[in-house]
C-alpha cells in the first residue's frame, strides 16, 4: 500500500480454515479476524491512521517552531 512517498506492506496469512492474520512489517502490527478481507481492510485503516498521526505531528512541531 503506498501512502505518499512511503510504501506499506500489507502480508496475510490464513491459519486454518477461518483464521486470518494481516501484517505490516514497517509498523510492527498485526490484525486477526476470520476474513481475508477483514484483516487487509483493517490493516489499511490502521496505516491511514498511523499516517494521519505522524502528519499531524508534523504540524505541530512546525507550528511550535514558529513561535
Amino acid at each position: 500500500m503506498q501512502v505518499g512517498d512511503v510504501e506499506y506492506e500489507i502480508l496475510v496469512r490464513r491459519q486454518g480454515e477461518t483464521v486470518y492474520a494481516a501484517f505490516c512489517p514497517q509498523l510492527e502490527l498485526i490484525v486477526r479476524g476470520s476474513a481475508h478481507e477483514q484483516v487487509e481492510n483493517r490493516m489499511k485503516e490502521l496505516i491511514l491512521e498511523h499516517v494521519a498521526k505522524m502528519e499531524a505531528e508534523k504540524m505541530n512541531k512546525a507550528q511550535n517552531a514558529d513561535h
